[in-house]
């Protein structure tokens, strides 16, 4: 997969798609004229790191491509270009209102002013660069919904009960080769490393690099063998593993549940769906800015693919669909 964007000789061209894009550096420096004394450098620094983050989110794709994930890869850049360029372009533009006394001169200079225009010049950016890591993960699920092989496994998997449990049986094991290890650490006479290593190695089955590196500590401080609280790290990770398994096996059996009520937004459907693993608030039409508002400060997100506001379905998302009805006046239909 090519690059998305190169900038040589101070011009960036950006091709995914549809959407094209050429921009030089003397079309854009003018942003930078109260703000830089040089700001053709800060130009091409800015079409640089443009650059940079597209191809960055193209190498992304075409990695998650090559392991497997199911994408429609062009569309997914040209969205992504398009976007970015948008949000970019648009800080750009917010910093052409801002300006440095250090430039300018301090002579009648609109302070208050200009503190708003660089807030909002910072919040653009930020937003730009938001976009950039929340279209990372907005792709990584498109190409696995159940999760990124190797990583964690998503309620919605329909194998995650066994793949969860496996990883429990994993943990378990490394917990139980991990006090063995200490152990035949302990019973080795004297200080003989050699000894120690061979001991570890036939009571965990170990490769001798792997037992070595448990006996012979990183730093001259650490002790021998395996700390407390890597052992109680296992432990609580087992424990994390088993509730959530316990959460995923309970929704399942429950299935799905669905509770209709009256309130100010108009019919509110309130869906427990344990196949997306996700608790769902439908609306008749689209909610007004304050039931907007309600909804996000509660932690619920519009999935468009489900035509619903929703979250992760658990004891947490059930309490927060609470909350938003208990807002909106809710009265029992």
């Amino acid at each position: 997969m090519s690059d998305l964007a190169t900038f040589t000789g101070d011009v960036l061209t950006v091709s995914a798609g549809t959407f094209s894009l050429s921009l030089t550096v003397k079309q854009i420096e003018t942003a930078w004229d109260a703000l830089s004394q040089i700001p053709e450098r800060r130009a091409r620094h800015e079409l640089g790191a443009l650059a940079e983050r597209l191809n960055g989110f193209g190498a992304y794709v075409a990695a998650l491509v090559a392991s497997g994930g199911a994408l429609d890869a062009p569309a997914e850049l040209e969205r992504f270009a398009s976007w970015h360029v948008h949000l970019t372009r648009r800080a750009w533009n917010m910093d052409a209102r801002c300006m440095s006394w250090f430039v300018v001169g301090p002579s009648r200079f609109p302070v208050d002013r200009n503190a708003k225009r660089l807030r909002w010049a910072d919040a653009a950016y930020r937003a730009a660069r938001d976009h950039a890591a929340a279209a990372r993960k907005a792709v990584e699920r498109v190409a696995f919904p159940h999760g990124v092989p190797g990583g964690a496994s998503r309620a919605a998997n329909p194998d995650a009960p066994e793949l969860i449990r496996a990883k429990i049986e994993k943990h378990r094991a490394l917990h139980a080769a991990m006090k063995a290890a200490n152990a035949a650490i302990r019973s080795a006479k004297g200080d003989d490393v050699e000894a120690m290593v061979q001991a570890v190695v036939d009571v965990t089955g170990w490769r001798e690099a792997t037992a070595r590196a448990s006996v012979v500590p990183a730093q001259s401080w650490m002790g021998r063998g395996f700390p407390a609280y890597a052992l109680s790290g296992e432990l609580a990770e087992i424990k994390r593993l088993e509730d959530r398994l316990r959460a995923i096996e309970a929704n399942r059996e429950r299935g799905t549940v669905s509770m209709r009520h009256n309130t100010s937004a108009g019919a509110l459907e309130v869906v427990e769906n344990p196949d997306a693993a996700r608790i769902q608030l439908i609306f008749p039409g689209k909610p007004d800015d304050a039931t907007r508002a309600v909804l996000k400060r509660q932690g619920f997100r519009w999935a468009p693919s489900e035509g619903a506001w929703q979250r992760h379905l658990n004891n947490a998302g059930r309490h927060a669909a609470k909350c938003v009805v208990s807002a909106l006046q809710l009265t029992e239909a």
